[in-house]
């Protein structure tokens, strides 16, 4: 199972997530070492820091081959608590209307998160290839 979104990554990010998740601590966790590393773990959630300040291609991936083109820049490993089975997907100003939703067994998933192409991004922030893909494998715990 794949899905493909064009998520608008407002703040520089978009954030993966159990449907149940609050996420009133984000602002919290990005630090100095969270911005530097574009990627934050919060309590079922996790938020990816994006090169574009615009809309950006994500693909999310459960059980599936499927990958961008591209080189891959950076890789950032997290986990992902999912005891509703339904994954959220979102930029964080625009209310999912960009993201959707992705059901998924409810677990624990191991989360790989591939950063592509991250140098080709124009000066003003908006334009560029940068792509994200986010893999999710479940764990027994």
């Amino acid at each position: 199972m794949d899905a493909e979104f064009d998520l608008f990554t407002d703040y520089h990010q978009f954030t993966v997530s159990d449907s149940t998740a609050d996420f009133s601590d984000l602002w919290a966790k990005w630090t100095d070492e969270t911005v530097e590393s574009m990627f934050v773990q919060g309590d079922r959630y996790i938020a990816v820091g994006t090169a574009r300040d615009f809309n950006a291609p994500v693909l999310i991936r459960l059980d599936s081959e499927r990958s961008f083109t591209g080189s891959v820049d950076r890789v950032m490993t997290g986990i992902l608590e999912v005891p509703s089975g339904v994954v959220e997907v979102s930029g964080p100003t625009d209310n999912g209307m960009s993201g959707g939703k992705v059901e998924v067994p409810p677990g624990t998933y191991r989360v790989e998160v591939q950063y592509f192409n991250l140098e080709s991004i124009d000066d003003d922030g908006i334009e560029g290839d940068d792509r994200y893909m986010v893999t999710l494998t479940r764990v027994e715990r």
